[in-house]
């Protein structure tokens, strides 16, 4: 998308005259271009993508907006969404990164607690949206291990089902029947869906901005493991959620790798390669 497009496109979507400073290239996800644009109107994040993917975009619009009613602080600000000349766009307000604050984990931490604090009457949500760029059902659900199987677990062992083989697809059947056994049930909260370093970033008074959410109501403690699974967070982060939302002493060591089950199973759909090994190695561990 050219200088000129960016211009045009911005017309359109702020409703006045916009002359584009700059345009530069930034990354956009594993499917989409994105570029950060200065302006006379302002600075702005635009996401692009085939036009057939205007849908992936419009529900990134809702899930943040739901994390603005509680994050307003903590949630970028939508402009707009739409197609135009066969692509779709997403534009944000550009998030202007300021010094990081010295107990950034710690007012994390908090942050999150916050959201988790929302609670609903069931589990999923009033519409489907996406993790990454994959399909992810939010079809409804009164119990959580129901709609943890059904609309997390086996819809991605389905789609990646031929990757992973026989074998491991019979250990997702065995662990999927141990559910009730390792599970807790919990009220439905309102996650971010997508947790982990590179769905976060600082917002203007360098505290965190969360990006990229595949939002739904679920039980926390998936939010929580997913956090573990590509290094962890610092360990303050841990100790400011847990003196406002204490978890179980025993949920590391017993439930977070069936939750991790879930990112794995969509980074093989996503990239194959390794995942298809930790998916195994995880599956052991409950059979």
């Amino acid at each position: 998308m050219n200088k000129e497009t960016i211009e045009s496109l911005l017309i359109q979507v702020a409703g006045a005259d916009v002359k584009v400073h700059e345009v530069r290239p930034i990354g956009g996800g594993n499917t989409s271009r994105a570029f950060a644009v200065k302006s006379t109107q302002g600075n702005f994040f635009i996401k692009t993508n085939r036009a057939g993917l205007v849908d992936m975009f419009e529900k990134e619009v809702r899930n943040l907006e739901l994390l603005r009613k509680v994050l307003p602080h903590n949630t970028p600000e939508v402009v707009g969404f739409g197609t135009v000349d066969h692509i779709s766009y997403f534009i944000l307000k550009l998030i202007e990164p300021g010094k990081r604050v010295p107990d950034f984990w710690a007012d994390f931490g908090r942050t999150l607690s916050e959201l988790h604090k929302v609670t609903g009457t069931t589990f999923g949500l009033e519409y489907d949206n996406y993790i990454g760029s994959l399909p992810q059902s939010n079809k409804q659900n009164a119990n959580w291990v129901d709609f943890f199987l059904n609309e997390r677990i086996m819809p991605q062992a389905k789609k990646a089902e031929k990757v992973l083989g026989p074998e491991i697809m019979a250990m997702i059947d065995k662990v999927g029947n141990r559910l009730p056994d390792l599970l807790t049930q919990s009220r439905p909260t309102l996650l971010h869906g997508d947790l982990w370093s590179g769905n976060f970033t600082l917002n203007q008074k360098g505290t965190v901005c969360l990006v990229d959410p595949a939002t739904y109501y679920g039980n926390r403690e998936i939010e929580i493991a997913f956090t573990k699974l590509f290094g962890g967070f610092e360990d303050e982060f841990y100790d400011a959620y847990n003196e406002v939302l204490p978890l179980d002493k025993g949920f590391f060591d017993t439930r977070a790798d069936i939750y991790n089950l879930y990112p794995l199973l969509v980074h093989v759909n996503l990239f194959g390669g390794w995942y298809v090994a930790s998916v195994r190695e995880t599956l052991k561990r409950f059979i």
